[in-house]
């Protein structure tokens, strides 16, 4: 229920691609993605690769959106940087929060420590996402200051959002 929800708002939103990178947080709407049309989902092996084909998607003007676990910023922080700052290509990320408050596995917890310092250096505005019918506004929102040409956009799914895609 809660991932097809998610999946409803981004064909809503008007989200044309997906480039995403499956982590075992979001892997409802990962699942609930690839299984579905309206939206063309692409799955990567690199969170910089996920980057650089929406980016590109961009360019060709389709609406896309890279859906990663936030440690992938590390990975893709030099396309995300060389992109953003550089060229002024900017993406909307939908980041699974590994590393939050609760974690269970020791190896999550520099993600939660390593994201936001990463985000500020791209200046990116972040919003949090609690719950699967917040995920509308926000992607509205995201792709309203991405349209403005001036920012990459990080949406963080936190824990309430994730149990949500669950059925929790």
């Amino acid at each position: 229920m809660g991932a097809r929800r998610a999946y409803q708002a981004l064909v809503d939103s008007g989200t044309e691609l997906v480039t995403a990178v499956p982590d075992s947080l979001l892997a409802p709407l990962h699942r609930y993605a690839a299984a579905h049309d309206d939206v063309e989902y692409l799955q990567v092996c690199d969170e910089a690769t996920a980057v650089g084909i929406a980016a590109g998607a961009r360019l060709a003007g389709r609406r896309s959106l890279v859906l990663m676990e936030n440690s992938g910023l590390r990975r893709a922080c030099e396309t995300l940087a060389r992109f953003a700052l550089s060229h002024r290509l900017h993406t909307v990320l939908l980041l699974a929060r590994r590393g939050a408050f609760g974690e269970a596995n020791w190896w999550g917890l520099p993600h939660e420590e390593t994201m936001h310092p990463h985000l500020r250096m791209l200046s990116a505005p972040t919003a949090e996402v609690d719950s699967v019918r917040d995920l509308p506004d926000l992607l509205r929102r995201a792709y309203a200051m991405l349209d403005t040409g001036q920012r990459t956009v990080a949406l963080v799914a936190n824990p309430p959002f994730v149990a949500e895609l669950r059925g929790r």
